[in-house]
């Protein structure tokens, strides 16, 4: 099945403008009751949305499919609960070849599963307090430290002051310090992690806002004024923690998409101008 027809009910309703008035009245049904329509049958919509068979079938040959039959199977399809997360463990008795697999693999599910989970509101809420921020504090601990460098670096060059903290007693002693005109940002894939839920309770009483990319209903997720939440959805084994930090990495580069959409910048996934001096490169 190619993704056009998995999103069908996506284009219906982008190209509702362009239907005629019987079309439309069939698309506006479809749109608000697609779980009825997959029992029903093409007489059934017909005269629930007043328009004749013929109607129906040209607006589902509109949409690349055959008939309405193939029309409802494929509205049934993009209805169907996505699957539960699928984890591939990485044993000691696999070879290389069954392990780049299987990494490749929990990847692109973890991917595909935070598309359906992932909160475009809060990255934009998140993105307003960093750009609003004087200075950004990063806090990671443990392998959430390659998160905060990841997000200085990118940061940095939007033109966002910030700075990362590792050291879980220089974090404890930091964050007493910080301003109103202070963000804090956390990065914490279990949310969990005693010292950085202990170093935000502190920031809560500066006045400072803070922010905690982090498993959604954790102690730091409640803890903090906004979560950007991301689910672990896999076990964080010791072969794979790639996929224990992979949506993370993904929420960073949403965050400095919106903030340079928000700058009015074009090109906002374009962030080699610096490269030429930052970096010396070999010719």
């Amino acid at each position: 099945m190619n993704r056009s027809g998995k999103d069908i009910l996506k284009r219906i309703a982008a190209h509702r403008e362009g239907l005629g008035k019987a079309e439309l009245r069939v698309a506006e049904y479809i749109l608000k009751q697609p779980e009825r329509v997959i029992t029903m049958t093409i007489v059934d919509l017909a005269k629930a949305s007043e328009v004749s068979d013929p109607t129906i079938i040209r607006l589902c040959r509109r949409f690349d499919c055959k008939g309405y039959q193939d029309f409802k199977v494929r509205l049934a399809q993009q209805l169907a609960p996505e699957p539960p997360f699928l984890h591939q463990p990485i044993e000691q008795g696999d070879d290389v070849d069954s392990a780049v697999e299987k990494i490749l693999l929990n990847s692109i599910n973890a991917l595909k599963r935070f598309r359906a989970d992932v909160d475009a509101a809060a990255i934009d809420r998140a993105a307003d307090k960093l750009m609003q921020a004087r200075l950004v504090y990063l806090f990671g601990l443990g392998i959430s430290e390659t998160l905060a460098f990841d997000a200085e670096h990118k940061l940095f060059r939007l033109g966002i002051h910030c700075r990362t903290v590792l050291n879980g007693q220089r974090q404890m002693l930091m964050a007493p310090n910080l301003n109103q005109d202070h963000v804090a940002l956390f990065f914490s894939h279990s949310g969990q992690t005693r010292t950085l839920v202990s170093v935000a309770s502190l920031i809560n009483s500066t006045g400072a806002d803070s922010i905690a990319i982090t498993a959604p209903g954790s102690h730091l997720a409640r803890t903090v004024d906004t979560v950007v939440p991301v689910p672990p959805y896999d076990r964080s084994e010791i072969y794979t923690p790639l996929t224990a930090r992979l949506n993370h990495l993904v929420v960073i580069n949403m965050l400095v998409v919106a903030i340079r959409l928000k700058q009015g910048k074009s090109m906002p996934d374009n962030l080699n101008a610096l490269d030429s001096w930052l970096t010396e490169k070999l010719l």
